[in-house]
């Protein structure tokens, strides 16, 4: 797991459920957090190295662009998997396409892309081993109404002066 923040902590407590302890990589996550979950944790060239099924789970920042890329896919396995439902540009997509095409790695399922909508004569397109789907996963009819619920608890977290569940700012609560 490449992030361990909310959503890569639900990736990891899933794993767990089907009996899989699964490292992971994530500078700003406290050691509590990967012990509770039962994740060891690795550097990021050691969690390429031995990683059979990456799954990208890191906000897109300055420091994070481009966080896969020739250098982290050279290390990877040949017979490796990259899953990245994160942010496209979490991922090097020419360096990716360049990886696969040498069989550097087995190949990807990308639900976001650096560049959307992706050239349609981007090489990505046509590799076998490459499945693209649109970044809209999360809507249903069914999770609509969870959705609003959700953002309405958030907005009242902030009105009552109570930290919000998904603060991606906290620096923004001293002010």
């Amino acid at each position: 797991i490449l992030g361990l923040g909310r959503m890569g902590q639900a990736v990891a407590a899933r794993a767990w459920g089907f009996g899989l302890r699964l490292p992971a990589f994530d500078p700003y996550v406290p050691e509590p957090v990967f012990q509770a979950l039962g994740v060891t944790r690795l550097g990021l060239e050691e969690l390429c190295r031995t990683a059979d099924i990456l799954t990208i789970h890191s906000p897109l920042t300055v420091e994070t662009r481009h966080l896969i890329c020739d250098r982290t896919l050279e290390l990877m396995k040949p017979t490796a998997l990259i899953v990245n439902t994160a942010r496209g540009g979490l991922i090097d997509t020419d360096a990716l396409a360049r990886a696969i095409q040498a069989g550097r790695i087995a190949g990807a399922a990308l639900d976001v892309i650096e560049e959307e909508p992706l050239p349609m004569e981007h090489p990505i397109r046509s590799l076998s081993r490459v499945i693209l789907t649109p970044h809209a996963a999360w809507y249903s009819e069914e999770a609509e109404p969870a959705l609003r619920r959700r953002a309405a608890q958030i907005a009242v977290q902030g009105l009552k002066g109570e930290r919000p569940a998904s603060l991606l700012n906290p620096d923004v609560l001293a002010k």
